[in-house]
Parts: C-alpha cells; sequence; structure tokens
C-alpha cells in the first residue's frame, strides 16, 4: 500500500515539474522564434510584419512580386522552433517593364501606370500624378526619384507626356520658348546614375524671328498668317489698312522687342478700293507688297503712283503690281470687302450692282452721289486716265448702265477743263477726254447708242478759276441728261 502511494506521488512530482518547466521555457522559446522571424523578413521591400504566437508564424504586408513572396517564406519555415507558418501577404505583380505615365494638359496632371512602393507612390501623388498603383519590377530604388524629377519637369512645359519605362525617360511636348526648354534640360541633369532622357519638344514660339503675311482679295477679306512680334495685333495691321476686319492664323512672338505696324500700310490704305488683290509679306529683311488689279488697270501709272506714295519714310516696301482679270460668267454677283457693296461682273469688270430707282429721279441722284464722290482723273494734260481713274469708272457704269438700259435714258459724257492754256487747246483736250470715258464705259457694257461725249473747255466752270481749289473743280467728267 505504501509502494502505491510512492508510486502516485512520484507521478504527481514529475508532471509538475513538467509544467512548471514549459511555464518557464515557452516565453522564452517565443522570444526567440519572434526574433528569428523578425530577422528571416528584415530585408523585404516593402518592410512585411511577422507577429509570433507561441510557436506559430503569422507574415503579412506587401511582397515585391511571387519571387519576394516565395523567398520570404522560405526563410520563415528555417526558422527554428517554429510549428506552422502562416501568409497573409499581397503579392504585387511584376511589371516588366516598370512604366508609369504622366500628361500635363491645362494646368493639371493625370497619370497611369505603377510605383515601386508606397512611399514613392505617396510622394508622385503629392506632385501631382495621384492614381498609380503598385507594382514589383522596378529596376532599382533610385526609379522613385527619376519619375519625381521627370514629373517636375513635364510642369515646366505648355503642355506635354512624361513616359518612365525602367531606367529611361521620355518627355514630348510644347514649351513655350527655348529658353524654358533650356531649363527643362538644366533641370534633368539631375537624374540619377544610369538613368537616361529624350525629350521631344516643340515651341510657342521657337525664337525664329517673326515673318507674318497679309492676304486680301475683295471677295474674300484680309486673312493673316506667320509670326507676329510683340505687341503687334492682328486688328491693328486690318486698321491700318482701313478694314474693319481680319481673318487670322498667326501666332505671337513671345521673344524680342514689340513691334509695330510696318508705316507702308498706312500708305496701301487709299489703295484698299482699287485693288483686286493684295499680299503685304513682312520679314526681317524688309517689306514686299504685291498688288492685284482688274481689267483695264493701267499697270505702268499703278505701278509708279502706288510707288511714289510708298516711297514716304523709311524701310520703303518692294512693290511688284500685277493684272488680275476677273474671272466667272457676265452676272456673277460678290460683296465687296471694303465698299460691304454687292457687285456684278460685267464684260470682265465688277460693278456695283443697282441699289437704286431706276427712274429718272433715281438715276439723277445716284450719278450725283457717284461724282461727288469719286473724281474720273486724267494724267496732267492729257487724255490719259490716271492710276485711280478704273475704279470711279467702275462705279459710273455700274449706274449708266441700268439707266440706260433698263430705264431707257439717254445721257451725255461732258469733259470740262480750267481755264488755265489756249482755250482751243482746253476745249479739244476736254472732247479727247469726254470721248475716252464713254468708251471706257461701254467697255464695261452701258449702251453705246444712248451715251454721247461732248467737250465744253473753260466754258462751263463750277468755281473760280483764281483759285488751285476752284481750277481742280472745274477739271472734271460730268453727267448730263438728254430728254
Amino acid at each position: 500500500m505504501r509502494r502505491g502511494w510512492g508510486v502516485v506521488l512520484l507521478l504527481v512530482g514529475v508532471v509538475a515539474l513538467a509544467w512548471w518547466g514549459r511555464a518557464q521555457h515557452a516565453p522564452a522559446m517565443q522570444a526567440a522564434i519572434a526574433q528569428a522571424a523578425s530577422g528571416a523578413v528584415a530585408g523585404s521591400v516593402h518592410g512585411v510584419e511577422t507577429v509570433v504566437t507561441g510557436r506559430d508564424i503569422l507574415v503579412t504586408g506587401l511582397a515585391d512580386g511571387q519571387a519576394e513572396n516565395d523567398r520570404l517564406i522560405a526563410a520563415l519555415q528555417a526558422v527554428p522552433g517554429r510549428r506552422v507558418v502562416t501568409s497573409d501577404l499581397t503579392v504585387l505583380p511584376l511589371v516588366d517593364p516598370f512604366e508609369m505615365q504622366a500628361t500635363w494638359e491645362n494646368g493639371a496632371v493625370s497619370a497611369q501606370g505603377h510605383a515601386p512602393n508606397v512611399a514613392v507612390r505617396d510622394a508622385l501623388a503629392r506632385a501631382g500624378a495621384p492614381d498609380l498603383a503598385l507594382g514589383a519590377g522596378a529596376p532599382d530604388d533610385q526609379w522613385g526619384a527619376a519619375a519625381l524629377l521627370g514629373l517636375s519637369a513635364l510642369q515646366r512645359l505648355e503642355s506635354g507626356v512624361l513616359q518612365v519605362s525602367g531606367r529611361g525617360l521620355l518627355i514630348t511636348g510644347v514649351a513655350r520658348t527655348p529658353v524654358e526648354a533650356e531649363a527643362l534640360t538644366a533641370a534633368l541633369a539631375g537624374l540619377p546614375a544610369g538613368y537616361v532622357v529624350t525629350t521631344e519638344l516643340t515651341f510657342v514660339d521657337d525664337g525664329t524671328p517673326p515673318a507674318y503675311v497679309l492676304n486680301y482679295g475683295v471677295a474674300e477679306g484680309l486673312s493673316l498668317s506667320g509670326k507676329l512680334p510683340p505687341g503687334l495685333t492682328p486688328e491693328a495691321l486690318a486698321q491700318a489698312l482701313g478694314l474693319t476686319a481680319v481673318s487670322s492664323q498667326a501666332t505671337s512672338a513671345l521673344m524680342g522687342d514689340a513691334g509695330d505696324v510696318p508705316p507702308g500700310l498706312f500708305a496701301l490704305a487709299p489703295w484698299m478700293a482699287e485693288v483686286e488683290t493684295l499680299v503685304v509679306a513682312v520679314t526681317p529683311e524688309g517689306t514686299q507688297i504685291t498688288a492685284g488689279f482688274g481689267a483695264g488697270a493701267d499697270l505702268l501709272l499703278l505701278a509708279e503712283a502706288l510707288g511714289a506714295d510708298l516711297a514716304q519714310g523709311a524701310n520703303r516696301p518692294a512693290v511688284r503690281t500685277v493684272e488680275v482679270v476677273a474671272t466667272g460668267q457676265t452676272g456673277d454677283t460678290r460683296i465687296n470687302a471694303v465698299s460691304g457693296a454687292s457687285e456684278v461682273l460685267s464684260g470682265g469688270y465688277w460693278l456695283p450692282a443697282p441699289a437704286f430707282a431706276l427712274d429718272s429721279a433715281g438715276c439723277a441722284s445716284a450719278v450725283e452721289a457717284v461724282l461727288g464722290a469719286r473724281r474720273v482723273g486724267f494724267v496732267t494734260g492729257s487724255a490719259r486716265l490716271d492710276a485711280r481713274a478704273r475704279s470711279a469708272v467702275n462705279v459710273l457704269a455700274g449706274v449708266l448702265m441700268p439707266c440706260l438700259g433698263q430705264a431707257g435714258l439717254r445721257a451725255e459724257i461732258g469733259g470740262h477743263t480750267d481755264s488755265t492754256g489756249d482755250a482751243a487747246a482746253n476745249l479739244a483736250l476736254s472732247l479727247e477726254r469726254a470721248t475716252v470715258v464713254r468708251a471706257a464705259l461701254i467697255g464695261r457694257g452701258v449702251a453705246d447708242a444712248a451715251l454721247t461725249a461732248q467737250g465744253y473747255g473753260a466754258a462751263e466752270p463750277v468755281a473760280d478759276n483764281a483759285t488751285e481749289a476752284g481750277r481742280a473743280a472745274n477739271r472734271r467728267t460730268a453727267v448730263r441728261w438728254i430728254e
């Protein structure tokens, strides 16, 4: 009996001793396993964490791809004394090539692609490139610094795109001027070693000298292309020509000195009612003007008169005049960009369309208005129509053609001179001038049978021949209606 109780007591002692030993040893073992587990994952890219309960290990966080995941699990499984390794790791996808793209437009960045870790992702988001996914496969730990530098450089542009692929950066876009492009290049000089950048830039202003072209057509109006100097506007150019509208595709220089309207444009303003076409090319070398005139133009006189007007002041423009024959079919119409009047093509000449009553009173009033506003001029001492007479004859023909045609009226073209010189010579000159005007009107479609010519010399003055102004008024072409 005693032996039995002794055995029981011995067993109880052994159990108690084992319990005591375990209670003293388990915390030490857990601490050792925890230390070993922490060391096993210390080199992880994203700083994974381990939690040890007893001898069981739980690992959590981000694994930088499947290879790191497998390496971490293998290292934890090699921890002495561990029992179970449980993984709660999120495995980032392997991105190859490792890429990010950012677009800079209207003062904002949009981005897509990957960042190598949370810190880089957050830094890129603060720099304006949000919404990047995390991914494995960055070429090294300098990728984030390179991407941040590229993003900062991108935002120096007016607009553009940054592409980061592996260790290569490509920036394409629009720089304001070469000055900004140079600043961008200087900023990118700080890229980490091994990273290379390529830039493909265009410019709002590439730094080339301003040069522009004004194109004018009677029906089309004024258009502008090229590059204007700073401060010069399309509207200022149009106003210099006496026009109120311009269609412009020109850009404005952002570099260089402020520019002014070329002086020659102001001299051209009085000619806009005469020309059919006009091209003004302004370059650093000077201004060249090509003027086109319609049918019946006296190019020699036009070249002389236009050249004389443009010769005033410095920087005389080069002038070349060409005849532009009206094209189309008789009866075609257009709106004159200078006068705003509707015009009809008749015999190759553009004549104003009738805008008055086709009766005696309406015709008389219309002729009076035409001759009051325009002078049918001649070269001094001759019956040769002067440089600007062609357009005056066109307007007069636009009135007389319907009046002598549709209205059935008859008229006389009267030539008048001042009292200077021989009376007989003046009478002969006045008849010759009236005959020339009549022929010009008939050439534009006015009925020849209803139109006569008569010279009056100085017999019917309308002003005092003692003054130059009076003599100028007396040298005139008149229309008299015949009953």
